[in-house]
């Protein structure tokens, strides 16, 4: 509808022109010795309009065939960069395919023309550890550090990991310790390093990252502590081979105080200070930790903690029993306690009710033990194989070795 009243308008506007240049046709003269020209200006402007245009379209000509280089050139750089770019897409997208060897040849296809040629050789430096090629893998990062060295940690970081992935630990700490010298308060720096400590089982290195780790928010508060406490704990355990008392103590005391608190960190504690036969302190610290945060692998230790007075011991395990009467490991050590102290009767109680409350199989080897004692021998027999029945189905879920161990130990036992 706007077109055709344009066109009205416009034929309207032309019929006005003409009617009026009917009329009053004007003149013009151009005139040039010896030559001259005489034409109306209704011819005149016309002929000057045609002639304009045809002087714009032959410069017009002129310019565009002295820039044919250029714009070829250009041309080609932009058809270079999109092929580039589509090789780079393909690349990448092979890459999370898993197509290792197709990725690289993308990869490398688009590297000359492209405009990221830091992705294109991070790129192919995965693909090649997808092949399992570490030699080529290094050329890539090594041509990517060339390339853009603007952008150190990010293909430090792509280093560390790819030699993470590769179980090239050593190789991964060093590259590591090189970021977080640069970047001391990176967060996936200090990630993956206290990932690598971990797992090469250097509990001292990874100790001494906590604070990093805290104060960086690198981890959640909860992850931290886990890592916080099973390095403390491995470390303790690497102090006992020893055997000497004041080696496991300076162990414990260079624990800090909160980890200390814990009730693994107490049992592994109690456990050696068992094992070296420093009852009397193992009995002290598992009584003081047990009053002060009940825990049931605390109380079981408690019972093998052979102090010099059993009667006492007794008498304070009994104390806890009003308010955990149904903890079998609870009954479980006053049974041992009850039978050191010569209360047999006693014991067989503890023991009996123990096992109504679903012990653990040590409850059966032990009452079989101190009825075989009374003269009981049926029953002591009955304990035994309901001992093993219980191992057996306790096994019907764990694997092999794991049956094959518990039987051992309550054979042994028994």
């Amino acid at each position: 509808m706007k077109t055709l009243v344009f066109i009205i308008i416009l034929l309207f506007t032309a019929a006005l022109i003409t009617f009026y240049a009917l009329d009053n046709p004007g003149y013009v003269l151009i005139s040039r010795a010896p030559w001259s020209i005489e034409m109306t200006l209704t011819v005149f402007i016309p002929l000057m309009v045609a002639g304009f245009f045809l002087f714009y379209l032959l410069l017009f000509m002129i310019v565009r065939l002295w820039r044919i280089p250029r714009d070829v050139g250009r041309w080609r750089g932009k058809r270079q960069a999109r092929t580039a770019h589509a090789s780079l897409i393909q690349g990448l997208t092979n890459l999370a395919e898993g197509s290792w060897i197709e990725a690289e040849t993308q990869l490398l296809a688009g590297m000359r023309h492209g405009e990221t040629p830091l992705l294109n050789y991070l790129g192919a430096a995965m693909a090649c550890e997808g092949q399992g090629n570490s030699e080529k893998r290094d050329e890539y990062l090594a041509l990517a550090h060339k390339n853009a060295p603007q952008h150190d940690l990010a293909i430090g970081m792509t280093q560390a990991w790819l030699q993470h992935e590769a179980r090239q630990m050593e190789q991964s700490l060093a590259t590591l310790n090189e970021l977080r010298a640069e970047a001391p308060k990176h967060r996936q720096v200090l990630k993956l390093l206290a990932q690598v400590h971990l797992e090469l089982r250097d509990w001292t290195g990874l100790i001494s990252l906590i604070p990093d780790l805290r104060q960086s928010y690198a981890m959640t508060t909860r992850e931290i502590d886990e890592l916080e406490l099973q390095a403390h704990r491995e470390l303790l355990k690497l102090s006992i081979p020893s055997g000497r008392p004041g080696v496991l103590d300076k162990a414990w005391n260079a624990v800090p105080k909160a980890v200390r608190r814990h009730p693994s960190m107490i049992a592994i504690y109690a456990r050696h200070l068992i094992q070296q036969n420093e009852m009397a302190q193992a009995e002290t610290v598992l009584r003081a930790a047990i009053e002060d945060n009940w825990d049931s692998a605390l109380v079981e230790l408690y019972g093998q903690a052979q102090g010099s007075n059993p009667a006492d011991q007794l008498e304070t395990a009994e104390g806890w029993l009003a308010s955990h009467r149904d903890d079998p490991k609870l009954l479980l050590t006053l049974a041992r306690l009850a039978q050191r102290s010569k209360e047999e009767n006693k014991a067989r109680g503890y023991y009996e009710t123990c096992l109504t409350q679903h012990g653990p199989v040590d409850a059966y080897r032990e009452l079989g033990a101190l009825l075989e004692k009374l003269g009981e021998k049926d029953k002591a027999l009955n304990a035994y194989r309901r001992g093993l029945e219980m191992v057996a189905s306790e096994s019907r879920a764990a694997p092999a070795r794991g049956l094959g161990s518990s039987v051992s130990r309550f054979r042994a036992a028994h």
